[in-house]
């Protein structure tokens, strides 16, 4: 009388292991196989970023910019269109670029001779022509203090700098090294910012400039390939990734080595 095997059907543990790894590896490689090409796209990306120049190429997509809640600047005044002579904020543009930050809010810039004058509530600021700043005169050079506003008075090679002030009027000598109280014999003409169709189109897209100054393609692409883009659901939607592509590579390995023809026992 012979002895039958109990359970003449039951499959070896590497066959049923083979058997659960071999749908969820299919599954789980085609699930993550666009989030590895992004991955992987955007590292090779940043590692050349100095090479693409993405470290300083700003993002100029006002949906991106909002995505990252950059808001736009609370005023934007032209003062010059050509060339252009304008703030946002506390940042001094010239000919289309930044040249200077302030420490406070600007409340005019105009030409003066061959360099250009700008102020704050504090501080006057004197910019040779490509916008280099050459001097900053406070309180300690004796400027006077709350500033309001300036003028130009066309006379002689550069014109007589006024500055106007919450104590009064201040006229400067042509080297702008000492400031005097007067009163000016003419009216003068004190600075406002330009108000026509085209200064208006000039602040849009100056706006947006002055936005897209804050973020740059490299800190996109970090995001992006951390995730972090879309906040803490995207860092643990990567964490889940990475946790899938070494369940993929352990099940792989194992169903490689299962997939190898075994060799007969003598």
């Amino acid at each position: 009388m012979t002895n039958k095997p109990r359970h003449p059907h039951r499959k070896p543990l590497w066959q049923k292991l083979a058997k659960i790894f071999r749908p969820w590896h299919r599954r789980l490689g085609i699930a993550s196989a666009l989030l590895v090409v992004m991955v992987a796209v955007s590292g090779v990306l940043i590692n050349h970023s100095n090479d693409f120049k993405l470290d300083t190429a700003h993002v100029h997509q006002g949906w991106l910019l909002d995505h990252y809640g950059i808001k736009a600047p609370g005023q934007v005044a032209i003062y010059a269109s050509e060339p252009l002579l304008a703030a946002s904020d506390n940042l001094l543009w010239l000919k289309d670029k930044p040249v200077l930050e302030a420490q406070g809010p600007l409340l005019g810039a105009l030409a003066y001779g061959e360099h250009y004058v700008a102020i704050d509530a504090q501080h006057l600021y004197l910019l040779d022509q490509e916008g280099a700043l050459l001097e900053q005169q406070s309180r300690a050079t004796g400027l006077p203090q709350d500033l309001r506003a300036l003028a130009l008075l066309p006379t002689g090679d550069a014109g007589q700098l006024w500055l106007n002030t919450a104590s009064g009027s201040y006229l400067s000598d042509s080297d702008l090294i000492e400031w005097q109280e007067a009163k000016p014999l003419v009216a003068l003409d004190w600075q406002t910012p330009l108000t026509d169709a085209n200064s208006e189109t000039i602040s849009k897209a100056l706006s947006l400039k002055a936005r897209a100054m804050h973020l740059s393609w490299e800190r996109v692409l970090l995001d992006l390939h951390s995730g972090r883009i879309v906040g803490l659901p995207g860092s643990l939607m990567m964490d889940l990734v990475a946790l899938c592509l070494i369940f993929m590579a352990i099940s792989g390995l194992y169903l490689w080595q299962q997939a190898k023809p075994r060799k007969r026992k003598a």
